[in-house]
């Protein structure tokens, strides 16, 4: 049987035992606000309050992206496919990322206490981005590999979604990349699943009935994925193969051998 007044007794336990957890202290031209909430690596969720008109400035001071730093390469997170996902995730919560890597929201003055628990929240939810693989993000391998191309070789000789000229039907057998500069064309193709790895096929092959010579490299997200016989089929129409977007390294020494040629 509930008791008298149970709401009431427990409204006022639950508030007094989330303020006796709150650590409310001045740092500089703004407030350190540590609350009842734990971030990944066992540390309290720790907030500024900088008082700004009409209200308050909530920021992180940069820890969040920092967490993030620890497992990720943050500068990925900013851009693309990873950055449109971080900021829906975040206005969800009414925060955002600053020009300075700060995760920050404002709230009136009437409204900061909903105000922390959602931002208190978007900082929690942030950390998932540690966990997230290219075959949850797969939309991310073309930035990833269009951001390796650009180191290897800049972004004033790379033509992406390629029609190639003199082709028929060329619009149908676009190339994902294509690098400028070299003796002979190079083309580059990302292969993300068993459907593009079968696409890449077709599109090489087309290319092979209608140009002499060109020199082509196939990007795969993660090799081990394609089955063996589209896998077969691919390695015969390419000219090389790089079994992972990571393998930088690899797929410079292939660009530039064949720039080279």
């Amino acid at each position: 049987m509930i008791i008298e007044d149970a709401p009431s007794t427990v409204k006022r336990l639950l508030c007094e035992s989330w303020c006796a957890d709150l650590d409310v202290a001045e740092d500089g031209d703004s407030l350190r606000l540590s609350m009842p909430l734990l971030e990944p690596d066992g540390d309290y969720v720790t907030v500024w309050l900088r008082q700004i008109l009409g209200g308050w400035r909530l920021e992180d001071a940069g820890t969040t992206l920092m967490r993030v730093s620890y497992d990720s390469d943050v500068s990925s997170l900013l851009r693309g496919a990873r950055k449109d996902m971080l900021d829906r995730m975040l206005a969800e919560y009414g925060a955002r990322v600053d020009a300075d890597g700060q995760v920050v929201a404002e709230a009136p003055e009437v409204d900061l206490g909903p105000a922390l628990l959602r931002y208190g929240q978007a900082m929690l939810r942030a950390n998932e981005v540690r966990q997230w693989t290219r075959t949850r993000v797969a939309s991310t391998f073309f930035d990833d590999l269009r951001a390796n191309l650009v180191d290897i070789v800049g972004a004033d000789r790379i033509v992406e979604n390629y029609a190639v000229p003199d082709v028929p039907s060329a619009d149908d057998y676009r190339v994902d990349f294509s690098i400028t500069g070299a003796s002979e064309p190079l083309f580059v193709f990302g292969v993300p699943s068993k459907d593009k790895a079968r696409l890449t096929t077709i599109v090489l092959q087309h290319l092979e009935q209608h140009i002499p010579r060109f020199n082509s490299v196939v990007v795969f997200q993660n090799a081990s994925e394609i089955g063996t016989a589209d896998l077969r089929r691919l390695m015969n129409a390419a000219n090389d193969m790089i079994d992972s977007v990571d393998a930088k390294d690899a797929l410079a020494k292939k660009i530039r051998h064949r720039i080279a040629a």
